[in-house]
This record gives structure tokens, sequence and C-alpha cells, in this order.
């Protein structure tokens, strides 16, 4: 009998492929039928085409998500969760995620959304002048040798992880209102065992209005979120579709934290959850993405 593994590739293959296809529609064979088609005509069969890609894409993507149902089952079971949304994360994107985790058993116990203040190049002093007050109230021995935006992210970790002083006091900083670095939007009191942070994807700077200045992320900020999350055997999600993804640039300096690529689609999703029915403190890098050792975790 052919094993699971192999029928989630297969399917992971096609799911990509057609991903492919549809990126790559004005290719060599595209140029050939517009050629031979009145303008018109070569809008509605672009139009035909991209429909018919779309709803194959959905149809791989369903098999998928069954297939991996199957194979989590209740693996996550007593694991609680907080789900992290950084700057520029589809709210659509971390439903997916937070159903896939919980229809495998986990509690989604919080939810954090980072800010641009977070991540945002221009705000990198004002984090390493914020960092100095919050290591002082960090009990992570990490923190001692961390970086300015590691601090922030063992700050992060262990607001969600206690309820003691320490950590109401690291959660009021953090909340400011004058320059806050994250909010709260639903207090996971102390429960938190894992972080989840969801990014955005590869066309999130196209989304944006043309009026508003583009913020230059810093790869420092997500490497330091990472090194908090790698530390609860969590996961980070997000875009590793070229070399200067963030995600790509977390798996190039070899940050000791799982990532995985594919943000927004089924294969993402599915891959946390995964991922997390695995857990590990290690460099793991999965997806199809730049840096992705295999696509789909082995171990769960």
């Amino acid at each position: 009998m052919i094993n699971f593994r192999y029928h989630v590739v297969s399917v992971i293959g096609i799911f990509v492929a057609l991903a492919v296809g549809i990126v790559l529609g004005a290719g060599p064979l595209q140029a050939r039928i517009n050629s031979a088609m009145a303008p018109g005509e070569q809008t509605q069969a672009a139009s035909e085409q991209a429909a018919e890609l779309s709803a194959q894409a959905s149809a791989e993507a369903a098999g998928l998500k069954e297939l991996a149902t199957a194979r989590l089952g209740q693996s996550l079971a007593g694991k609680s969760v907080v789900v992290l949304t950084l700057p520029g994360a589809r709210s659509e994107d971390v439903t997916s995620v937070r159903e896939t985790l919980t229809g495998a058993g986990a509690q989604v116990v919080g939810a954090i959304t980072l800010s641009d203040n977070w991540d945002s190049q221009a705000m990198s002093q004002y984090r390493t002048t914020l960092s100095t007050t919050l290591a002082s109230h960090l009990s992570n021995p990490a923190a001692a040798t961390a970086s300015a935006d590691a601090v922030i992210g063992y700050s992060i970790a262990q607001v969600v992880s206690s309820t003691d002083s320490e950590s109401n006091l690291l959660s009021q900083i953090l909340t400011d209102k004058t320059t806050p670095i994250m909010t709260i939007d639903e207090d996971p009191k102390g429960a938190g065992q894992m972080l989840v942070a969801i990014g955005p994807r590869p066309d999130a700077q196209g989304s944006k209005s043309t009026t508003a200045p583009a913020v230059e992320r810093s790869a420092d900020a997500w490497a330091g979120l990472g090194q908090a999350v790698g530390a609860t055997s969590g996961v980070v999600l997000g875009d590793a579709s070229a070399k200067g993804s963030l995600v790509a640039q977390l798996r190039a300096q070899g940050v000791a934290v799982t990532t995985v690529d594919s943000v927004g689609t089924t294969l993402g999703a599915v891959d946390t959850a995964l991922a997390l029915a695995s857990p590990s403190a290690s460099a793991r890098a999965y997806g199809v993405g730049t840096g992705a050792q295999s696509a789909v975790p082995s171990g769960s």
C-alpha cells in the first residue's frame, strides 16, 4: 500500500504546479494562444483559464486538508497555543491556521497583534531603548545576552505564559498606547504554551495604498521574535518566495525556530499544525520556498 506521506507529497506537488501555472499564465503557450485571438477573445480565454485553474487548485487544497486531517487526528490535544498576528498578515490566513489547529485538538487560548513598531526599521532605536527596561523584568536567562529585538520577543513570550507581577508589568510596557509594540486581542491569562506567529503574504506591500509610505521591515526583529517562538517549540509562518523574504532571511540566519512558508495556502496551515504535532526547539524549515528542507514535516 502506498503510504500516507506519499499521498500528501503527491497532492502538494499538484497543488504547487497549479499555483505556478496560474502565475505563468502569460508564458510561451499562452502567448501562442493569444496571438491567434482578437483582444476580446484573449481576455475571455484568460479569464476562463484562470477560473479553471483556481477551481482545480481549490479541489487539490481540499484534498490536502482532508489527508492532513486524517494524519493529524487529535495530535494537538492538550496543547495551548497563542497566535501572534504580524504586521500585514491577512485575517483570513489567521482564521485558516486557527481552524486547522483547533481541528487537531489544540486550544487557541490567546491572540496578539504586533504593530509596525515591532519590526519597522525606523523604530529600531526605540526598541533598543525599550529593551533595556524590559530586560530587567524577564525570567528567561537567555535575555541576559540577547539582542534588543530578542529581548522584546522573550517579553512577548513571557506575557502570554505567565501572570506574575513582572509579566503584568511587561504587558503594560508592550501595550503602551503611545507607542505600542502589540495589542492583546484575546488575553491568554498566562495559559500560552506555544506561539504561532503568522506573517504577511508576498503581495502585502503591493496591496497597500500608493499614498502610504512602505514600511521597511527589520530582519533582526523577525530573528529576535523567532528565538522566542523557538523557545516555546512554536512556529513562524510567513513568506519565503525569494531570498529577501523575511522567513527566508530567518532561515538563512539559522535561528533556532521552526519556519513554514506558503502563508495564505492550505499547505502553510497544514504544515504549521503538523510541525506543532512534532515540536522542536531546533531550526526546521517546511514548505516550498527558499531554504525549505522538506515540503511537509515527517515526524508527526
